[in-house]
């Protein structure tokens, strides 16, 4: 099986296989962090403590057991017809709950303030801003549009320790890892596909994956 490999990036697994239960259509996996991942880091909290706490976790790299959470795997499919999702960004304890999130361009996102406390919600599209709502009602939300393909950093302009990313894709065949780094994506069509892994520190892996037309496919991912 071919892999694509652009000279800067580290090479990737692809493999096949059928579990009895798996139908067509699916490509399922793990990203896998290789070799020994930094421990995991903490980040000083500066003000509002009574509703933040005294420290917040580095979400930047997760890694549990050899998985890599927080990756967005998509299949490339010129085409395919894509529908808007609503997706939904929580603010609890102060932090983004959840970390990293994947939709089509032209969803939306509700913003949500779950704490007590005034927050400031700004997103980035590479330098320009995307959305910067300013939050000061526990329980308020408010939507915004997610326009255009590429990675929003989001972030709050009280508290800096805090942020979020939505990768917006122009696939309707993309799945986040989770805590493990387990992914499945539904519905994707029998053939040679390629298929881009994105995390927010380690960047972008590049695969082919083969589907096959009964049976799923597996797709092993390796960072750094």
């Amino acid at each position: 099986m071919r892999l694509l490999r652009p000279l800067h990036l580290a090479a990737l697994t692809v493999a096949l296989g059928a579990p009895a239960l798996a139908g067509a259509g699916e490509v399922k996996g793990r990203v896998r962090y290789a070799g020994t991942p930094p421990p995991p880091a903490s980040q000083p909290v500066t003000k509002d403590r009574g509703a933040c706490g005294e420290s917040a976790p580095d979400e930047s790299l997760v890694v549990s057991g050899g998985g890599l959470a927080n990756v967005v795997v998509r299949i490339v499919a010129p085409g395919a017809p894509v529908e808007p999702r609503a997706l939904t960004l929580d603010q609890r304890g102060c932090r983004f709950v959840p970390h990293v999130q994947a939709a089509p361009a032209g969803s939306t996102v509700a913003l949500l303030n779950g704490d007590p406390i005034l927050h400031n919600v700004h997103g980035w599209s590479g330098v320009a801003t995307a959305f910067n709502v300013p939050m000061p009602n526990p329980g308020q939300r408010v939507e915004r549009p997610l326009a255009r393909p590429g990675p929003v950093r989001v972030g709050c302009d009280v508290h800096a320790w805090m942020s979020a990313w939505i990768l917006v894709v122009d696939t309707p065949f993309h799945a986040v890892s989770d805590a493990e780094g387990r992914f499945a994506i539904q519905g994707v069509p029998p053939g040679r596909h390629t298929a881009i892994a994105w995390h927010e520190r380690m960047g972008e892996r590049i695969a082919t994956v083969v589907v096959p037309a009964t049976g799923p496919a597996t797709l092993e991912l390796s960072y750094p």
